[in-house]
């Protein structure tokens, strides 16, 4: 295993998590065989440097934090070169749609612009719904 490759490897995952795939376009532009790469990122993984699914698990909570949408964590993963998936619960989508209204929204409690701001941001209709509905019931006890 080359060592100035583990060593890059693990000089940039002490500034920030990469995906296996992320770490690996990086290594390779950084002019590094395929090959060695590709032992260094195995080994990276094999020994919990690396971990793919806890990654997107706090991606997944960060989003419903700010109040993002499945199809932006989506896409965030797909430009970071991951293909499998995430999926939110209802709740955790209705969470993210409530947190967003409640940080965000700021034009009052019309029922088209709601939907459209959160249509606009990758929401589906049912979360949509049940989101103004919430937010009004909450609107109403301020």
């Amino acid at each position: 295993m080359d060592r100035k490759i583990k060593a890059f490897a693990f000089k940039l995952l002490a500034k920030r998590d990469y995906f296996s795939q992320e770490l690996k376009r990086k290594l390779i532009s950084k002019g590094f065989k395929i090959e060695d790469v590709e032992e260094v990122v195995e080994y990276l993984v094999k020994e919990g440097y690396i971990n793919d699914e806890k990654l997107k698990e706090r991606m997944k909570e960060k989003a419903i934090e700010k109040g993002k949408s499945p199809l932006y964590l989506k896409k965030k993963l797909y430009q970071k070169g991951i293909s499998d998936s995430i999926e939110f619960s209802f709740e955790e989508e209705l969470e993210s749609a409530l947190h967003l209204l409640r940080n965000k929204y700021k034009k009052g409690k019309n029922y088209k612009e709601i939907v459209k701001f959160l249509k606009y941001r990758g929401f589906s209709y049912d979360v949509i719904q049940e989101a103004y509905k919430k937010y009004l019931e909450e609107e109403e006890w301020k």
